[in-house]
């Protein structure tokens, strides 16, 4: 029986805490390496992080390798203009049409995670981990446990894998350690706090995120605002208005409320444990 330990590292401050632990020897083994699922998308101070992390790593020996199954904001441009005539969606929200759910959390059902990300980590384990060709057959017996950067307070996000050889595990859990333990750990032990690991036009983000996006990082404000005129009646297969913002507005012309009681991001609606983490 052949038996591997993977990491799925979101380079969030769960993920990454998880990692940090590992290499300081905190769990009962340090897993074979550990693989960054990339859509391409994220804030530039995620891709700093990450190569700070392989810093780190590199100085235990330790490899974490990037997976990536495209650039999703450049693959949403593109289906938006009428290059591509599929897309997998995130959950935007969308205004008119058989799909209008204004109250709902994304009114698109969210398919990017499991092309840009579970999908691409499988991947990378066969190809990488067990050096298996495409669609060739993993040798019976074989055991991958995957590692997923899911705290306590996040404990419904919890599932398990669809993979008969794959099994998930969730250390933090196991440690009771919540996202508060996770930077309390990290402050103790020297190291930054990681940037929240999401793409830059998730429909996830609260208001806080979006307005810390427009404030903080003009470039990257300019992107997002240009990529929701873009999608708002183009995307392949999808009838009505679609928004980046619950509020079903053009993101520019939001005025974002960072006291409301609904200013909370919606990460606990990814239920796989890999956006967020």
């Amino acid at each position: 029986m052949s038996s591997y330990t993977v990491i799925s590292l979101g380079a969030g401050v769960q993920s990454t805490t998880m990692l940090l632990m590992a290499l300081h020897g905190e769990f009962d083994r340090i897993p074979d390496c550990a693989i960054f699922a990339d859509t391409g998308a994220e804030p530039e101070r995620v891709y700093r992080h990450l190569e700070w992390l392989e810093e780190v790593a590199g100085r235990h020996r330790f490899s974490i390798y990037r997976a990536k199954a495209g650039n999703l904001m450049e693959d949403l441009r593109q289906a938006a203009s009428g290059q591509r005539n599929r897309i997998a969606n995130p959950p935007f929200y969308v205004k008119g049409g058989v799909l209008e759910k204004p109250e709902a959390m994304g009114a698109l059902m969210r398919k990017c995670t499991r092309e840009y990300k579970i999908d691409c980590i499988i991947r990378a384990i066969r190809e990488r981990l067990l050096g298996l060709r495409p669609r060739q057959h993993v040798l019976k017996g074989t055991q991958v446990e995957q590692w997923i950067g899911i705290s306590l307070d996040e404990a419904m996000r919890v599932k398990p894998s669809r993979h008969k050889y794959i099994f998930n595990r969730w250390p933090l859990i196991e440690k009771e350690m919540t996202r508060a333990d996770c930077l309390e750990w990290l402050a103790k032990n020297g190291y930054p706090e990681p940037p929240k690991s999401a793409c830059l036009f998730c429909p996830y983000h609260s208001d806080a995120v979006w307005q810390e996006i427009k404030m903080q990082s003009p470039k990257e404000w300019q992107q997002v605002v240009e990529l929701d005129r873009a999608i708002r009646t183009s995307l392949p297969k999808v009838r009505g208005q679609v928004y980046l913002h619950r509020s079903l507005q053009p993101l520019d012309e939001v005025e974002f409320n960072l006291h409301h009681s609904d200013n909370q991001s919606r990460f606990e609606n990814e239920c796989e444990g890999m956006c967020g983490v």
